[in-house]
């Protein structure tokens, strides 16, 4: 028998809470983008201080964007537990991904992390904890990842 899938909300350290119970709407789409093993994520955001979340993550393993949907179609929902209208959300003994046996023996110290909005899931798989702000839009361009091109 499959062991149960852990919901467990994880406190981005923004001083307030994001989530189906929050003032603060957090935007259905976010801008992902990555570049070795980093990733950068933004989302619009009403209600707070500054108009930007961006949550920053280096060491990632795997990182997916679940359209329309906020839970992973591989997994059975009578196995979650603790689901809870958190925005951000560390998820312990999902399968997700397909092959994570060889995930665990390469990263075994990888989390998994979830961050869901009205309909979309940002999930991520990495060896280092997720880092929150809160930015201006005039702020966004210092932030994006570079892509240098070969010469």
């Amino acid at each position: 028998m499959k062991t149960e899938i852990k919901h467990k909300a994880y406190d981005l350290g923004l001083g307030f809470e994001l989530g189906v119970n929050s003032a603060i709407r957090v935007s259905t789409y976010c801008l992902m983008e990555s570049r070795l093993n980093h990733l950068n994520l933004f989302w619009e955001i009403e209600g707070a201080p500054k108009p930007i979340l961006l949550i920053q993550f280096d060491d990632v393993e795997v990182a997916r964007l679940l359209d329309e949907m906020w839970h992973s179609t591989e997994t059975q929902p009578d196995r979650w537990t603790g689901i809870d209208g958190s925005f951000a959300r560390v998820i312990e003994g999902c399968e997700y991904p397909t092959g994570s046996d060889l995930l665990s023996l390469i990263a075994p110290d990888a989390k998994h992390y979830a961050f869901i909005t009205d309909g979309d899931c940002v999930d991520v798989i990495a060896r280092s904890a997720p880092r929150a702000k809160l930015i201006k839009v005039e702020q966004i361009a210092q932030y994006r990842l570079s892509f240098p091109l070969p010469e």
